[in-house]
């Protein structure tokens, strides 16, 4: 479709891909992924025991804390300007392991699906080489580290592009704590009736616009 020459200068400003810098922190069974902060500048989060992994990606502002062994997940989301904690157990997804392997960062990974909707297909790529069993964002549950996330064939990717080992100090991971707390439910049913009220549908399957790169660091 061809815009107006006074509205096609709207269409140069969106960029094809979208992406920014997210961490993931984990130490055990807990973990934390949220904005990521340049280590000269956040060199506070070095020094203590632990392990960690630096992520960029996703343009949205969110930190989601979980604790596998106590099966809790606190997400935190800002949706028209108002912060919510969604609070509840890990999403769980029942995902097929696949025959397919191929290395990333030199570690090699297996393939593994879920269908979240008739129109939803996630693609995970795991390496039982690294533990716990978890992931960025809310995606966890398959026998090792979650090293990329490929929903419907690229239309938004998480890819990890390093991973360093580096001890981290674990006070940094902590359970966000700023909002009104939600479950998953109760924050499904806000957004889309605030979406109804404004007239906006969303377009694709849900989450938010495309990934491209992460940075992980171990």
């Amino acid at each position: 479709m061809t815009l107006p020459p006074d509205r096609q200068h709207f269409k140069e400003m969106i960029p094809q891909y979208n992406s920014s810098n997210y961490e993931f922190l984990f130490a055990g069974d807990e973990s934390i992924y949220r904005p990521w902060k340049d280590p000269e500048i956040a060199e506070e989060t070095m020094g203590g025991p632990g392990s960690g992994m630096r992520m960029r990606f996703g343009r949205e502002n969110r930190v989601v804390y979980k604790n596998l062994d106590k099966e809790t997940m606190i997400d935190s989301r800002d949706f028209l300007q108002k912060q919510f904690l969604i609070t509840g157990a890990p999403t769980p997804r029942k995902w097929k392991v696949g025959t397919k392997q191929k290395e990333i960062l030199g570690y090699g990974c297996m393939s593994a699906h879920f269908q979240a909707d008739s129109a939803t297909t996630i693609t995970a790529w795991f390496t039982p080489q690294l533990q716990p069993s978890n992931g960025p964002s809310d995606y966890q549950g398959l026998p090792g580290m979650i090293l990329q996330i490929d929903i419907n064939n690229g239309w938004r990717t998480i890819t990890a592009v390093e991973i360093q080992l580096d001890e981290i100090d674990t006070a940094a991971i902590t359970a966000p704590k700023k909002g009104q707390k939600v479950t998953a439910e109760e924050f499904e049913k806000i957004r889309e009736e605030k979406m109804k009220e404004m007239g906006m549908q969303q377009g694709g399957p849900s989450g938010g616009p495309m990934m491209r790169q992460i940075i992980i660091n171990h």
